[in-house]
């Protein structure tokens, strides 16, 4: 392969450190806390293409772009956005989020560029988080009704919007009236009564333990039931009792919950905890996922599946054996120092070979299937900096450049921030900023610290350089170029110097078609690169994190790519 010709650029630092500043100033000076902002919920995403700044410094002639058009495939790989509904859209003025909330903002998910919505648990619960289910077969009147979901369902897929929701099978709530049950029947069978075919149903719904004794050392967790002498396995609190998932019984309920949902038209299912329905017991775990995968597909062989694995590569890995189509790629979230987006930005970039890595190590622990690459969720702290919004917008970059389904925590694209625990902290109210705070959710008991740097939906809307934006932008050139999630990878050069250029040029491969994507991985350092000499014609697509920057053509026929940026090439 022929080397890459690669000019340093001056690195100009008077002019870097003006811009940098300028970037910060300008972005605080957007940012708005007050709930009372209010604007257009649409901004025309060209309106960034005319963003220039050549008084700042002179990256060339300005590339134009196409931001309109797109070429998705209605596939499973699929930009998901995850939605936490108490917190989300409030439609009636009761201070929660709720499924009509959800409706009335679809449109605003899809001009952003997500095709595909994950519910967090959606059904009756007396928790705010709403994992710890009471009826699995009805939706929490704080949320709507079955009907609203209906709707929901119907909304989705006529905007072609996928829709999948939380699957909570590992534990129910303690309220559940099958856990009374199974406690009952339980106790009668201990002091030798009659059992009814009921009893029989439900005595061994849950993991009991006779007496303390009986309990295994693999047990995470176990509390004594109230006013009984035997003992129930909760790995995650006492109002959470963990199913025995060796019952037959226990299947067939867990079928039926699958097919009232599928036959309502849910696209599928994110399996909750999927490494505690035995306790780190992956090999029986990997079993049961298999018999969900099963069921699931042969009644609706297109749905779609992705797991919570919460553990590295090699174990992740092996849970693709059931068959399941995604599980989460933890090592690419901010949980993990060491993953290959948080890791790669490390040293000024010089780390840039971890993110290379990391894209090969996203498929390969696929092993053929889809990988999901995200960067937070609900259950560890959110991403993005109050500070740093170039930072934010860079590391959203390499995320949408990834293989795979992405999956975008909700608020993030506004730069909400919140750390954990508690928990609470990343689950607080978007904020819409419209007139009097119409859709606004109210403020989670629990929340002890909470703020929005970046200001409402509504503001950053109107404002080019906005986290919204970009976001926007991102999602969009990944719909432009189905190359980038499904595409086969090849290194063209990564280079890592200590003072000069930190980029990264690779190919990617699909149906036939290939594009280049272009990383300049320095906060500081522009860099020129012929892509030419690769066999690439033209410039099809660019995100500058660095506010008024821009891919620029030179005289010689290389591109000039600004600090914290990415080119895609044809």
């Amino acid at each position: 392969m022929a080397p890459l010709r690669v000019n340093s650029m001056k690195s100009l630092k008077k002019n870097i450190l003006t811009l940098l500043t300028l970037s910060l100033v300008g972005t605080c000076m957007s940012c708005n806390n007050n709930k009372n902002n209010s604007g257009g919920e649409s901004t025309d995403l060209s309106s960034v293409d005319s963003l220039t700044s050549a008084s700042l410094n002179d990256f060339g002639t300005k590339i134009p772009e196409d931001l309109t058009s797109t070429n998705i495939i209605k596939d499973k790989y699929r930009n998901y956005y995850e939605i936490f509904v108490r917190s989300f859209r409030d439609s009636n003025g009761d201070g929660i989020g709720d499924l009509q909330g959800v409706i009335e903002k679809l449109d605003y998910l899809k001009d952003l560029g997500f095709n595909g919505i994950w519910l967090m648990p959606i059904n009756v619960s007396n928790s705010y988080h709403k994992y710890d289910v009471k009826d699995y077969y009805n939706i929490d009147p704080s949320y709507g009704t079955m009907s609203d979901l209906e709707q929901l369902i119907y909304e989705c897929h006529k905007r072609d919007i996928k829709i999948i929701i939380d699957l909570v099978l590992n534990h129910s709530g303690r309220d559940n009236p099958w856990f009374n049950q199974a406690v009952n029947a339980h106790e009668k069978e201990l002091t030798g009564q009659e059992l009814t075919s009921e009893d029989l149903k439900y005595k061994d719904f849950y993991t009991f333990f006779d007496t303390r004794e009986d309990v295994p050392s693999s047990i995470n967790a176990y509390y004594q039931v109230s006013g009984h002498d035997f003992y129930y396995e909760a790995n995650f609190s006492t109002n959470m009792p963990e199913f025995n998932l060796d019952s037959e019984a226990v299947k067939e309920e867990f079928q039926k919950i699958i097919r009232f949902y599928l036959d309502k038209g849910i696209d599928g299912f994110r399996l909750d905890a999927v490494t505690y329905y035995y306790y780190k017991a992956h090999s029986k775990n990997i079993e049961f996922l298999s018999l969900l995968n099963s069921w699931i597909k042969s009644i609706n062989p297109d749905a779609y599946i992705v797991g919570e694995c919460w553990e590295g590569g090699p174990i992740i890995e092996q849970y693709y054996q059931s068959g399941c189509d995604s599980f989460f790629n933890f090592t690419t979230s901010v949980n993990d120092p060491s993953g290959s987006i948080v890791n790669s930005l490390n040293l000024e970039g010089r780390m840039v070979n971890k993110y290379y890595d990391g894209l090969q190590s996203n498929i390969e622990m696929a092993n053929g299937y889809i990988p999901a690459p995200f960067l937070d969720n609900h259950d560890m702290a959110r991403f993005t900096f109050a500070s740093r919004p170039e930072l934010s917008k860079f590391k959203y970059a390499l995320l949408s450049m990834m293989n795979g389904a992405t999956f975008t925590y909700y608020g993030d694209e506004v730069g909400m921030v919140g750390n954990n625990p508690p928990d609470e902290n990343v689950r607080i109210p978007i904020l819409w900023g419209e007139e009097n705070n119409y859709g606004d959710c109210s403020m989670i008991s629990g929340v002890n610290a909470y703020s929005y740097p970046h200001g409402s939906v509504s503001s950053q809307m109107s404002d080019p350089n906005s986290l919204i934006n970009f976001y926007k932008k991102c999602l969009l050139i990944r719909n432009q170029n189905p190359e980038i999630a499904r595409g086969e990878i090849a290194l063209v050069t990564i280079k890592r110097d200590y003072d000069s250029e930190k980029y990264l040029f690779i190919k990617k491969t699909y149906d036939g078609n290939t594009i280049g994507i272009i990383f300049n991985f320095s906060p500081t350092l522009n860099v020129n690169v012929d892509y030419k000499n690769e066999g690439f014609n033209q410039v099809v697509g660019q995100l500058t994190a660095v506010n008024d920057t821009y891919i620029g053509l030179q005289e010689n026929g290389t591109i000039t790519l600004p600090p914290m940026s990415i080119a895609i090439v044809k």
